[in-house]
């Protein structure tokens, strides 16, 4: 096996960078949608299932914002 060309650490590199900034939307998102929008709506529009299925999405939003940030930073050699 090769070592790595300059352009494809380099391109490497900014694909890492790429999914670190998607995980902080995905994570940082489906906690807002959790803690903010889900029992918001679900209060505005009188009905507690509508509150649940927005929590429960951002609920996912969040676990795969966890895991896209993992891939991410194990290409940069420093997960957590």
């Amino acid at each position: 096996m090769s070592a790595p060309q300059p352009d494809d650490a380099r391109r490497q590199a900014e694909q890492a960078r790429k999914l670190v900034n998607l995980s902080h939307l995905l994570g940082y998102g489906g906690l807002g949608a959790m803690l903010v929008l889900g029992p918001l709506l679900g209060y505005a529009l009188h009905s507690i299932m509508v509150g649940l299925v927005i929590v429960g999405f951002g609920g996912v939003s969040a676990v795969g914002g966890a895991i896209v940030g993992q891939i991410g930073r194990g290409m940069q050699g420093r997960v957590i």
